[in-house]
């Protein structure tokens, strides 16, 4: 950069004028800046014309905030900084797609850093909150130096030049390739919550029959949902005594022989509400897993060798306030006493107690859908929401059905668009099959981001996954 001083009119009078024959110094000290260089790690250059978008630059965080670290290296005309008492700072400037330009003001602008601070190595690294920058989007990171005027003149009167009086680019209203950096940065899609709907339950009030088709050596059974007054349980046809073929606790039946091969349970009651009731049997059969907290990996029983406890966890996630009940060999546990939900993991109930090999838990508790376990519908409605709702349109989420838990092929997939705004969402699949039928469904969130060159930055998330059971033929009628 070049600092020219201004030619002054010069007399002993000082040029009062009409008093006498002015001097005019047709001369000026010029003062010639030598800007240090710098790159930035951690960012690029714009370059429209490469295939990929590639990852340097991009950046796809999480949406509760996170910071992008910036690594500045001043690799020329360092001694600038100790000649003219220079110190450095810079900009970040969002790019607006309606417009093609990055717009001012700038959307951060640094403190002013002091050369002293990073002397030692010409390098600063300087971290960007996420949320500060309002994501999703476009950025240049422009630098700027402010300096000691080094005219006689102006160095006198003690005068300092800021370049950042100076902005300019050539390309988008602000971009200048030779000194400025690009870097893209989105947020992470939200993982899909499924909520309940009033898909797949019965009216209240209404009289339901539950079929199940139970594990060979299983006693328990648990209601889909809050039952009035007495019902019914018959095995392979045949109605059961209560206290001779089984006793039952709140909405968990234990019938007195354990479920072979072909057996058919079903439960008549009349129901008192729409949600669907989960029932989670847990058997302790081998050595439990043990490890460190959120380690447990698939295994439903644990023990956390952080917290010395003993971890239990559900199969789906329970419902956000409701209560949670846990029978271990038969005998109801205290909520709050015995076992207290985790605060960070919904699935994981905590024990204060231990388990042994030979130990049966069930876990009762109304799940975020309605849509899990038996179905009874052939058209299920599948609900879900996102935390941060989306600022376009580009982006799709995919209710995918499986035959299997893992997902290799597909049984139904249905695509609904980004709303933007929008954070509830729903989609439907028809589900066809006899009694026993096994389905398994999810939601994938693929969240799209269109950069300044047209180009693609993608982030997937999928939510937790949903077993199905085919529990009546009737979704069959015609």
């Amino acid at each position: 950069m070049r600092y020219q001083e201004r030619i002054y009119i010069q007399n002993e009078n000082g040029a009062v004028r009409n008093k006498d024959i002015l001097n005019v110094n047709m001369s000026s000290d010029i003062c010639v800046f030598n800007s240090p260089s710098f790159n930035v790690s951690g960012a690029t250059k714009i370059d429209c014309s490469s295939g990929n978008t590639g990852t340097t630059g991009v950046y796809i965080v999480n949406p509760s905030g996170e910071t992008i670290p910036f690594t500045f290296q001043f690799t020329a005309n360092t001694d600038t900084f100790t000649a003219t008492n220079a110190t450095f700072m810079y900009e970040i400037y969002k790019y607006n797609h309606t417009s093609d330009i990055f717009l001012e003001p700038a959307i951060y602008q640094s403190n002013s850093i002091e050369y002293s601070a990073f002397s030692a190595t010409n390098t600063t690294i300087q971290n960007i909150s996420t949320n500060d920058l309002s994501l999703d989007g476009d950025y240049i990171i422009k630098g700027y130096y402010s300096f000691d005027v080094c005219t006689d003149f102006l160095s006198r009167l003690g005068k300092k030049v800021n370049t950042l009086n100076y902005k300019n680019g050539l390309e988008y209203n602000l971009y200048n390739s030779e000194f400025d950096f690009y870097f893209i940065a989105t947020t992470s899609a939200d993982t899909p919550n499924l909520v309940v709907n009033g898909s797949n339950t019965p009216a209240a009030g209404q009289l339901y029959q539950q079929v199940v088709l139970p594990e060979i050596g299983q006693t328990n059974y648990n209601l889909n949902f809050d039952y009035e007054g007495f019902f019914v349980v018959t095995l392979n046809g045949l109605v059961l005594a209560n206290n001779l073929d089984y006793t039952y606790s709140g909405t968990v039946i234990t019938l007195s022989g354990a479920a072979v091969a072909e057996d058919i349970v079903t439960i008549i009651y009349t129901t008192t509400g729409g949600n669907t009731l989960v029932g989670d049997n847990l058997s302790v059969t081998s050595a439990i897993v043990s490890g460190t907290t959120n380690n447990q990996g698939s295994n439903d029983v644990y023990f956390n060798t952080t917290t010395s406890k003993y971890e239990i966890y559900t199969s789906v996630t329970p419902a956000s306030g409701g209560s949670i009940l846990v029978m271990l060999n038969g005998a109801t546990l205290a909520n709050g006493v015995d076992y207290y939900q985790s605060t960070t993991n919904p699935k994981r109930i905590i024990l204060e107690g231990g388990l042994v090999i030979g130990d049966l838990i069930t876990i009762v508790y109304f799940p975020n859908t309605s849509v899990v376990n038996g179905l009874i519908t052939n058209y299920p409605l599948i609900s879900w929401d996102i935390q941060n709702p989306p600022q376009t349109n580009y982006g799709v989420f995919t209710l995918e059905v499986s035959t299997g838990s893992t997902f290799n092929d597909f049984y139904s997939t249905g695509d609904t668009n980004y709303v933007v705004g929008q954070t509830l969402y729903s989609d439907s699949f028809v589900a066809s099959g006899t009694v026993g039928t096994e389905l398994y469904y999810r939601v994938k969130n693929n969240k799209k981001y269109e950069t300044l060159c047209g180009k693609t930055v993608e982030s997937v998330a999928y939510s937790e996954i949903i077993p199905l059971i085919i529990q009546t033929n009737a979704i069959n009628s015609y």
